[in-house]
């Protein structure tokens, strides 16, 4: 399993702390010249992970600008998407000979192509998730190759809000996730926030996803114990794209991802409360799909306020609607 890196200019000298957060900067990002205001003492503190091309970090940290760096280097670099969602202060970002501003609770997609500068005019916090173009949903790669400037993810925003969450969702479990597991999930975060952008007239009719929405939902639960199960094969099945999928989830107030999980978990607590001696937890959360026994018993202990042994030793009921 790849590792979680945390890294932070904490003990490092005045003189050294922001060469050194250039340098990393770079590494994980694109390349850059920063600045910093002199009069100030530069801190920063991150959290990340790689995979396969993928980018997954939290930021922490005082004001600083940044204006693209000309080097030779390959321009790999710079086939990039990313997606930034900024949890605190302000930053006002110069991309493709335009400023937007993104406020807290906002989330900009971007191409690496067409970034040319940012200025963090206050202390702030941010997720990124950066994906080689080709990588990313045709809709969202479009978005990015234009300027649409940032939009607000913030609670009331329906499916947009969801995508947040999945990020926020990532960020936080970043040491606990298998590589499989942080595959999977920026994949679903990718494909949410790719429909959350959609435009409208991508939508099926109404009468359309809610027929539609009838036969899926049957497919789920006819297949509920394969492991194979989640939203490309639901699509191909369908013979729908994988946006579709999402936007006839779109009104449900859950995503397709969540749906599945919440009917595997309860599929699991009726097993566990009947198997008595005979099935162990990991057999029942293996059984329906859940390949983290870790992961499975805190799910499972946040849907029902119970731990999945309990419910297997008979101490337990269950404590919300099924």
């Amino acid at each position: 399993m790849t590792a979680a890196t945390f890294w932070s200019t904490e003990g490092l000298p005045r003189t050294g702390a922001f060469d050194a957060w250039n340098s990393k900067m770079s590494e994980l990002h694109l390349t850059w010249s920063l600045t910093f205001p002199k009069d100030e003492q530069f801190n920063a503190a991150i959290r990340y992970r790689r995979l396969d091309g993928l980018t997954v970090a939290d930021f922490d940290g005082g004001r600083f600008a940044g204006r693209r760096a000309v080097t030779g280097q390959s321009v790999d670099r710079d086939q990039l998407v990313g997606v930034s969602m900024n949890l605190s202060g302000r930053v006002v970002c110069r991309y493709a000979g335009e400023e937007v501003l993104l406020a807290p609770d906002q989330l900009l997609v971007w191409d690496g192509e067409l970034a040319q500068g940012f200025d963090a005019v206050d202390p702030h916090r941010e997720l990124t998730l950066l994906l080689p173009r080709d990588r990313v949903p045709d809709g969202l790669a479009t978005l990015a190759s234009r300027t649409a400037g940032a939009v607000s993810a913030a609670a009331g925003t329906g499916l947009l809000a969801i995508a947040a969450d999945q990020l926020r969702a990532i960020a936080r479990e970043l040491e606990n996730l298998s590589d499989a597991a942080l595959s999977i999930a920026c994949q679903s975060f990718f494909d949410t926030l790719d429909s959350a952008l959609a435009p409208l007239d991508a939508r099926p009719p109404s009468t359309t996803r809610s027929a539609m929405l009838v036969r899926i939902r049957r497919y789920i639960g006819d297949h509920l114990d394969d492991p194979a199960l989640c939203a490309g094969s639901i699509a191909a099945a369908h013979d729908i794209s994988v946006r579709t999928l999402h936007l006839v989830f779109a009104d449900t107030g859950t995503t397709v991802g969540r749906w599945i999980r919440d009917r595997r978990l309860k599929e699991c607590y009726r097993e566990l409360s009947r198997a008595g001696g005979y099935r162990t937890v990991t057999d029942v959360a293996y059984r329906w799909g859940f390949s983290d026994a870790a992961h499975f018993s805190r799910s499972f202990k946040q849907a029902f306020g119970v731990t999945p042994s309990s419910v297997l030793a008979g101490d337990a009921g269950l404590t919300r609607n099924s």
